[in-house]
């Protein structure tokens, strides 16, 4: 592994993506979210649970083992994230690409990466949204002395 590339960044909850350049190993991370273009809901907001249906004679719920709705259109937005940040590797000249993720949207991104046919070369199932740059710039850095 190159030790002085650039990576990519992607981090991400169901609810919120941010996209941050490391123009060098262990630099920076400078926040590039805008290439991802925008992300916001284009459809009604779904319901967070999935409804169910109750029988006459007594309680019951039938409310199956699908996802909900809710969930749903977190799937939707991580796919979207996904496939826009494949888009920007595949233009940038990055040799890492790094996805720190709530579980379930690392679950998705990594399908996403693999279908795009790129190449993870760090992940961690946390959610780490809110944290800043620099407080993002040493988790990576723990997350690399791991491998």
């Amino acid at each position: 592994m190159d030790l002085t590339g650039s990576s990519l960044v992607i981090v991400a909850d169901g609810r919120r993506a941010r996209l941050f350049e490391e123009r060098r190993r262990g630099g920076p991370l400078i926040e590039v979210t805008s290439q991802l273009g925008d992300l916001a809901p284009h459809r009604p907001m779904a319901a967070s649970h999935a409804g169910g249906s109750h029988e006459r004679m007594g309680p019951a719920s039938h409310t199956g083992d699908r996802p909900t709705p809710g969930e749903r259109r977190e799937d939707d937005f991580i796919d979207l994230v996904g496939a826009r940040a494949a888009d920007v590797m595949r233009r940038s000249d990055h040799q890492g690409l790094v996805l720190i993720a709530a579980p379930r949207a690392l679950g998705r991104l990594r399908q996403a990466m693999a279908h795009a046919k790129l190449t993870v070369s760090h992940a961690e199932a946390r959610d780490r949204v809110s944290q800043t740059p620099d407080e993002l710039r040493t988790c990576l850095r723990e997350l690399r002395l791991h491998d």
